[in-house]
């Protein structure tokens, strides 16, 4: 149901942006909904400062994966709806396999390619060539009230230790975002790499899954629920979080870096918040998963070299810098990252790069949100993630 509400949309859109005459009507790029403006600005500002082709900014659905299937359904029109592509690190592999976007491999000068965070090009790569040019990255982090916390957790038992002893009837231990979405894939393959398990290896396609650390991993998030996290964590999104955690009515919290920039604007927890690696089981490493956002261009762009022009633009330090201050966006490039992220963004994992991954991605949400709700054990919910994944991948039905 939600994919044939969206194709209906993205007809509705695609036929707004060609309309009568369309081929004067300039190239098109499709981002989130712009609550701060930042982006019509940045656009406004570039059809002034270069004159040519003008390029529009279409607002889509807040939700990355409706964008998603926007992008997917104008692509599968082989019209060029969007020229440009504001693109989620996920939706690399599967649009770059699909044919969809255009090689950008030598755009890429030497000293962006020396400023660009090294995982951050990765992600934009399938197959040793770039498809999408870096803008804005993000890996998840621990948040801590450092009035509360003297010395911050570096392990689960820690954390859950710390959360307990500083939990009030007014103030939860520890918060992240559990609804069933990319979200809770996020935040779960921190604490699955932190227990030193894995999830699928993009080299072999190996379902690496069914084991003890998945199981146990599972539990942990699980035994948080209406204990040191809210019952209501299930429904969790970023902004759920963020808004009860800056509220001052949580000790720690799973979010990303734009939070930070946020709390540096309020007065209640300025200067009380401390922000620290993922935790992790004893003789095991943290793990952040990286997130991120970049522009492509798509293959059925009627004039490459306008869209690559606009995609430079906007990937400068200038402009970057412009996001970053009203949105809290973190930019990709080294010399912009805020020292107490750089070395948590600098070594966060990559989910699996694989064309298959939006599929992958929804068999482990549902399980999980299984799991997490009581609807079935942790032992099946990772002995169908199982299942299901590996008969994806070997492109089977069961």
């Amino acid at each position: 149901m939600r994919i044939s509400l969206w194709i209906v949309l993205a007809i509705l859109l695609f036929y707004s942006v060609r309309g009568p005459g369309s081929g004067d009507a300039g190239l098109s790029v499709l981002m989130e909904p712009d609550g701060t403006g930042t982006w019509r600005d940045l656009v406004a500002q570039f059809n002034r400062d270069y004159p040519g082709s003008p390029v529009r900014l279409i607002e889509g659905p807040p939700a990355t994966n409706s964008r998603e299937d926007l992008y997917s359904t104008a692509f599968l029109s082989g019209e060029a709806a969007y020229d440009i592509i504001y693109c989620d690190s996920i939706w690399v592999a599967k649009f770059a396999a699909a044919g969809w976007l255009t090689d950008l491999s030598a755009r890429l000068s030497a000293e962006d390619r020396n400023d660009f965070l090294p995982v951050e090009l990765r992600a934009g790569s399938y197959e040793g060539k770039l498809y999408r040019m870096p803008a804005f990255t993000d890996a998840g982090v621990l948040y801590y009230r450092k009035d509360l916390i003297q010395t911050p957790p570096e392990t689960f038992e820690q954390l859950l230790s710390l959360a307990r002893s500083s939990q009030t009837p007014d103030r939860w231990g520890f918060l992240w975002q559990g609804k069933q979405y990319e979200g809770l894939v996020t935040a779960f393959l921190e604490i699955l790499w932190g227990f030193g398990g894995d999830w699928i290896d993009p080299e072999t396609r190996e379902v690496r899954i069914d084991s003890p650390e998945a199981i146990q991993a599972v539990k942990f998030l699980k035994d948080t629920i209406g204990g040191v996290s809210p019952a209501a964590v299930t429904t969790y999104e970023e902004e759920d979080t963020r808004a009860i955690f800056q509220n001052g009515r949580a000790v720690f919290m799973r979010n990303w870096p734009y939070v930070w920039t946020l709390i540096q604007r309020s007065g209640a927890l300025k200067g009380r918040v401390g922000v620290t690696a993922m935790v992790h089981a004893p003789g095991k490493a943290s793990a952040a998963t990286l997130g991120g956002w970049g522009f492509a261009v798509s293959r059925y762009s009627k004039d490459s070299e306008r869209a690559w022009q606009f995609i430079e633009f906007l990937t400068r330090p200038a402009q970057l810098l412009q996001v970053q201050q009203r949105q809290g966006r973190i930019p990709s490039r080294r010399s912009m990252i805020p020292a107490e992220f750089l070395p948590i963004l600098a070594g966060a994992r990559m989910r699996p790069p694989i064309p298959e991954y939006a599929q992958a991605s929804d068999i482990l949400q549902r399980w999980l949100s299984g799991a997490l709700t009581g609807r079935v054990s942790p032992e099946r919910a990772v002995d169908e993630i199982t299942t299901e994944t590996r008969l994806l991948l070997k492109g089977e039905r069961r």
